[in-house]
């Protein structure tokens, strides 16, 4: 089936048109040829048949003047060569007419003025074709002048009408005709079948080809000729063959880039030359709390809200050149990042940016903490080393010799060199815990037993105040921890209890159970801790009531040993209080298998 405007189609009208138009200029050559030939011939025969009657009208030249002779012989001759004769006067009146009754010649108007008539007194022959108004068809018109005695005594002219010859072409021409339809016929299946194996092959390479346009390289086109669709099938299936390792190569390297852009600490985000997002990875959908599907084609602003980084990446694109600045991002978390932007260029133009962010939220709290912790270490030094070196000037000045006051000078110096050497070994134990180069020795112990331990060392404080040590913990209770470092933290927490408790008031150590882990408490009924020092209590050298905390031999980091070392066995600590009612101290610990 043929579909309009196909190349198919196109090429079977166009083997059909050449045949036509071949065909059609042949018999048309054919049909003219054939009819001038025929012409001559019916010429050449009706000009000797004129010359023969012409003689005979010649040898007897007393018949022109006989009109009823002359009919006679015009009518017998005209009988024997199927041809109208017509005699015809000098003065081009009608003589005789072998065509018209002898009584109506002298009806017939004057030939003198007829073209072949003129020809033949002219050249001595004239022939002539037209349409005879009296007999309704075309004719064949020859004139010769009859000569009596050397002279022209008349004309003689033969008429043969063509209907013969129109019959004879008419049949050439159905011949032609059929010989041309029939041509045409075998001419249109031969081009349909030449077509076809000319279209088949190429059908299939548009097949082929738009599959290869759809992505799927895997087709081949099978075509075994050495013509020149067999070179552009070959030619097809290199380029396919081509572009499908070329592809698998690609792909192979973006799955490499995606793995390595995904597997990144640092954040990436990738924007074109308009500030639409190209691509981010998993950190940024972290730090910005944003997805990735979401956020990719969409602009910079519309998919991350951060002006200035924004700002950053477009003057970094206007500018042409790298640019780096610190970042800090309020929401959805306090964080504070390095962001890095690079031009991407493209025959010399920026055509986008890559943005690396840089995530130093632990690096600054680490630097503010260093800083924190060498202002709180000096000031902690600072206080004792000023009263130590007062004394002891005091002392060489000449108060050594003062026995009542040199000894209660010498009993506070002692007092402080107690406090420096109980900071400088809280420390060591708090840098030996962050090191993270402790060796847990876990073991299973009763926490009950250790509480009972820790608290019998407290025993004399507690009696000062009048204070209640009250141990609820079970005696079948217990956990996988390392029983030193565990002591350290009951010491720890139940010395804070003891140091910030009223008057005869109470301790008292339970402890609840959780769902994978054990949960001890010791709680107080102390003054409790204000709701604004709650977050920090755990802090390096923070204190609620600072002169009280160094009025009772605190050092600031007992709180954080107990954190650290909590930490370091996989638990939590934290702590509850209300201002006035007390305060509960608790950390986590796994139990025992």
């Amino acid at each position: 089936m043929m579909r309009k405007g196909s190349f198919k189609t196109k090429l079977i009208l166009s083997y059909f048109l050449l045949i036509f138009i071949s065909l059609g200029f042949v018999a048309f050559f054919l049909d003219k040829h054939l009819e001038e030939g025929a012409l001559v011939q019916i010429k050449s025969a009706l000009a000797n048949e004129a010359r023969l009657i012409e003689s005979r009208v010649s040898d007897s030249p007393s018949i022109l003047g006989s009109p009823e002779r002359l009919d006679s012989l015009c009518r017998d001759l005209g009988r024997r060569i199927d041809s109208r004769i017509t005699i015809i006067g000098m003065d081009g009146r009608v003589l005789a007419d072998s065509g018209v009754p002898f009584l109506r010649v002298g009806e017939l108007e004057n030939h003198g003025a007829r073209p072949e008539v003129i020809k033949a007194l002219k050249d001595g022959m004239g022939q002539e074709i037209r349409y005879s108004a009296t007999l309704k068809i075309d004719m064949l018109y020859l004139a010769l002048p009859i000569k009596a005695a050397g002279r022209n005594a008349g004309i003689l002219r033969l008429a043969l009408p063509l209907t013969s010859v129109q019959k004879i072409l008419l049949s050439v021409r159905k011949t032609i005709l059929t010989g041309l339809f029939f041509t045409l016929g075998l001419g249109f299946v031969l081009a349909s079948v030449i077509a076809k194996a000319l279209i088949t092959p190429i059908n299939r390479i548009t097949y082929v080809s738009s599959k290869f346009a759809k992505g799927d390289f895997s087709r081949r086109i099978f075509y075994n000729s050495g013509d020149e669709i067999g070179r552009l099938a070959s030619t097809l299936n290199k380029m396919a063959q081509d572009i499908e390792e070329k592809i698998r190569e690609i792909a192979t390297k973006n799955q490499h880039l995606e793995a390595i852009f995904n597997s990144m600490i640092e954040g990436v985000i990738v924007t074109d030359n308009k500030l639409k997002i190209i691509s981010i990875n998993h950190p940024i959908e972290g730090l910005f709390g944003i997805k990735r599907a979401e956020a990719e084609g969409k602009f910079f602003l519309e998919g991350i809200r951060n002006s200035k980084i924004s700002e950053l990446i477009n003057e970094a694109m206007n500018s042409a050149k790298f640019l780096s600045q610190e970042v800090t991002l309020v929401m959805p978390e306090h964080k504070v990042f390095q962001a890095n932007v690079s031009p991407i260029f493209e025959q010399n133009k920026v055509t986008g940016s890559v943005t690396i962010i840089h995530d130093i939220t632990e690096i600054r709290r680490l630097e503010t903490m260093r800083r924190d912790f060498v202002a709180n270490v000096s000031h902690e030094l600072k206080t004792p080393l000023t009263s130590i070196k007062g004394f002891v000037e005091t002392l060489l000045e000449g108060a050594i010799e003062d026995k009542e006051n040199s000894i209660d000078f010498l009993k506070i110096i002692k007092n402080h060199t107690d406090r420096l050497n109980a900071l400088i070994n809280d420390l060591l134990d708090l840098s030996h815990i962050e090191s993270k180069e402790v060796t847990l020795n876990n073991e299973k112990f009763s926490l009950s037993g250790l509480a009972f331990e820790v608290t019998a060392g407290f025993k004399s404080q507690a009696k000062k105040k009048g204070l209640k040590i009250i141990s609820e913990l079970p005696e079948g209770l217990e956990v996988l921890a390392d029983k030193g470092k565990i002591e350290q933290v009951f010491a720890n927490l139940i010395s804070n209890a003891i140091k910030y408790n009223k008057e005869n008031g109470s301790v008292r150590i339970y402890s609840e159970q959780m769902q994978d882990r054990v949960k001890i408490v010791i709680e107080d009924s102390g003054s409790g801790i204000p709701a604004k020092d709650l977050p920090r209590i755990f802090e390096r050298f923070y204190r609620v009531d600072k002169a009280r905390s160094r009025e009772l031999g605190g050092t600031g980091l007992g709180l954080s040993i107990v954190k650290h070392i909590v930490e370091l066995h996989s638990g939590t600590v934290g702590v509850e209080s209300t201002e006035g009612l007390g305060s509960k101290f608790f950390f986590t610990l796994p139990p025992a298998a």
